[in-house]
């Protein structure tokens, strides 16, 4: 199953509603607000691996988002 970690960038103030909406998506196992470069860390556990690139897409989509980066799991 492909699996990553996106960390998502936020506009100020959006954190609580945009955590929310990425929890609730499928295939989302988790999101978190952290401290560091990014605000907030999801992980994405999907099937097939097309599916991964629509769970990221959803979560670009998302208002309060400014940018995401995704880093895929080798093993």
């Amino acid at each position: 199953m492909p699996k990553a970690f996106v960390m998502i960038d936020l506009l100020p103030g959006k954190e609580p509603d945009t955590q929310e909406a990425v929890r609730s998506m499928p295939g989302v196992k988790f999101a978190y607000q952290v401290t560091g470069m990014h605000d907030m860390i999801a992980f994405v556990d999907t099937e097939p691996y097309e599916e991964l690139a629509v769970v990221v897409s959803k979560i670009r989509k998302l208002e309060g988002v400014r940018a995401t980066d995704t880093e895929l799991v080798l093993r």
